[in-house]
C-alpha cells in the first residue's frame, strides 16, 4: 500500500510540473535568429541597406607597372572573390592607387625597363639634340613619349654619329649606363 501512495503522489508532482512549465514561453532555435537582423528599428523608420556585398564579388583590377624608362603598363581584368584574405595575399608586392566600390587600381614600381624598351628601344638624339629612347631606329623618329628627353653634354664627333644612328638598348643596366655617360646631369 505504501507503494502505491508513492506511485500517486509522483504522478500529482509530475502533472503539476508540466501544467505549470507548459505556459512558459519556448527556447529560441537556431531557426529563429536570423544571421542578419535590424536591431531597434521602429515601424515607421526606413532600415538602410548594408554596403557590403554577398560573395562572390566581382571587382574590376587594374595593374599599373611604372618602369624606370617612363612607360607604364596597364592590365585591366575581371576577378571573382571568393575570401578577400586570399585576394589580398595575390596583390601582396602592389600598392592600391585607388579604390571603389567596384574596381580596384594597384601600382607597382618595377626596378627595371619595360619589355618594350628591352625588344625595340634605341637611345638617340631628338631634333633638339636631346638623349631620347625610340622605339625601333632613331632615324625613323618614333619617340617613345614617356620617356623625358634628356640634355647631352658635348660630345664627340664619333659620340654624336653613333648616338645619330642609335644605340641599342640591351637591359636597365646598359640604359644607365647610357644615361650618366651622355647625360649633363650625373643624378639621372
Amino acid at each position: 500500500m505504501k507503494r502505491w501512495v508513492w506511485v500517486v503522489t509522483i504522478v500529482f508532482v509530475f502533472t503539476g510540473w508540466q501544467t505549470l512549465s507548459f505556459n512558459e514561453k519556448p527556447g529560441l532555435s537556431a531557426s529563429d535568429s536570423p544571421l542578419q537582423r535590424t536591431v531597434g528599428a521602429k515601424s515607421n523608420e526606413v532600415v538602410q541597406p548594408t554596403l557590403v556585398r554577398p560573395e562572390p564579388l566581382q571587382l574590376t583590377i587594374q595593374l599599373k607597372k611604372y618602369y624606370m624608362d617612363g612607360v607604364i603598363e596597364t592590365v585591366k581584368k575581371e576577378e571573382t572573390i571568393w575570401l578577400m584574405m586570399d585576394f589580398w595575399a595575390a596583390y601582396e608586392g602592389w600598392s592600391v592607387e585607388s579604390q571603389d566600390l567596384d574596381e580596384i587600381v594597384f601600382q607597382k614600381e618595377v626596378e627595371d625597363i619595360s619589355p618594350l624598351t628591352k625588344k625595340q628601344g634605341y637611345f638617340g638624339l631628338n631634333e633638339n639634340g636631346e638623349l631620347a629612347v625610340y622605339n625601333g631606329d632613331p632615324q625613323e623618329g618614333n619617340v617613345i613619349e614617356a620617356f623625358q628627353p634628356i640634355p647631352v653634354k658635348a660630345l664627340e664627333s664619333k659620340r654624336k654619329i653613333e648616338l645619330e644612328n642609335g644605340i641599342k638598348i640591351k637591359d636597365y643596366q646598359h640604359f644607365e649606363q647610357v644615361l650618366k655617360l651622355y647625360s649633363e646631369d650625373k643624378e639621372v
